[in-house]
């Protein structure tokens, strides 16, 4: 015989069993505290969480003993625009693991409260209803700062990931100065002296703090990014389809030094600059070098892999779940900078001898 499946308790069955009404176990378990009896208060959530009952946003492992689930901890997270739950992305499918990774073993849980671009004043006061059954907020990715403002003033901890806003939240961010460097020293190592940046999401801080610190990086060797290599795209993403199309203006010019290095803001735009140099039948380390600022599954993803720095997104996550959970006062904010970590793919390889310094467009393979 199957296993009989047990229906979720419901509000309705709450409130029955109980002999209170349905309105005041629905305002309780959406974390109301204003003008409800403590005892009242302790009484509804001790038999809803000891029975089975999963609040919204809330998923509790079954058979958990009633003392483990009456002490587990919530933890919300924000995604930035125009992120949702389906394309939350590579890198911060990576932060959400570590987050969750780190919760879970510390009897805590991740509830998404949702995207940057669909919060509307009715969710800020939701949110102020149920900040005390909350443990803290983690917003992924940059926002617009009056947000984080308010975000900062609902909740007891926020901390900002991949992003910082000094003095109104912590941080938790990667090192991408140290990410550029070891990029940089690893191809001009190879030879390389012309070098291009394809870059995505223009106007963030992030496309801008990565691009300078390439710059940074380019400038102690005594080289330079001219202008008319930095390819940043029209476009609010920074994917496939925007390295792909970075590429083909690479390709398309027809004076200067031919760049034989191109570093991407991430693995994603690396795969499609990539695959645009496959298109003109171009060879991947040989004829250029692509590389990119990233720590992702992407870099291993297929061939060839990819020449690749930055911070570990997974420990990025954990170290934001683990601000959120200490317990320490502190009057003072925290901003965690994480350090880079070399991976060296099939994508770079030594600069030709013959085509190191040509003006000449990239020759294509017939």
């Amino acid at each position: 015989m199957p296993k009989k499946v047990k229906k979720r308790l419901s509000q309705k069955r709450i409130a029955v069993d109980l002999g209170v009404s349905q309105t005041l176990v629905s305002m309780v378990l959406n974390g109301r505290t204003e003008g409800i009896a403590k005892d009242s208060y302790d009484r509804i959530w001790s038999y809803a969480l000891e029975n089975g009952y999963s609040p919204r946003g809330m998923k509790l492992e079954a058979g958990m003993p009633g003392g483990m689930a009456m002490g587990m901890e919530t933890v919300g997270y924000i995604l930035r625009a125009p992120l949702r739950l389906a394309n939350k992305s590579n890198f911060f499918s990576h932060v959400h693991q570590g987050l969750h990774d780190y919760l879970t073993e510390n009897w805590a849980k991740t509830v998404f409260l949702g995207s940057e671009d669909l919060i509307q004043p009715k969710d800020l006061e939701q949110f102020r209803r149920v900040r005390k059954s909350m443990h803290g907020l983690v917003i992924m990715g940059e926002m617009d700062s009056k947000l984080v403002e308010k975000l900062a003033d609902i909740f007891p901890k926020v901390v900002y990931l991949s992003a910082s806003l000094p003095g109104v939240c912590h941080s938790v961010s990667g090192n991408d100065v140290e990410a550029a460097e070891q990029l940089v020293e690893h191809l001009v190592d190879y030879g390389h002296e012309h070098f291009a940046w394809l870059g995505g999401s223009p106007g963030t801080k992030r496309n801008l703090n990565r691009l300078n610190a390439v710059k940074s990086a380019l400038a102690k060797r005594g080289l330079s990014l001219p202008d008319e290599r930095q390819v940043i795209t029209n476009s609010d993403g920074a994917d496939w389809r925007e390295g792909h199309g970075c590429a083909e203006k690479i390709l398309a010019l027809k004076t200067g030094p031919r760049p034989t290095a191109w570093i991407c803001l991430n693995a994603l735009m690396a795969r499609g600059a990539i695959n645009a140099l496959l298109r003109n039948g171009l060879q991947v380390a040989k004829d250029v070098s692509v590389a990119a600022i990233d720590c992702t599954r992407v870099r291993e993803s297929e061939w060839p892999t990819l020449t690749a720095s930055a911070a570990q997104p997974e420990e990025m996550g954990r170290l934001a779940a683990k601000l959120i959970l200490d317990d320490a006062e502190s009057s003072y904010f925290q901003d965690i900078v994480v350090p880079a970590t070399f991976f060296k793919g099939e994508s770079t390889g030594p600069v030709s001898s013959v085509d190191g310094n040509s003006s000449q467009p990239l020759e294509r393979v017939s």
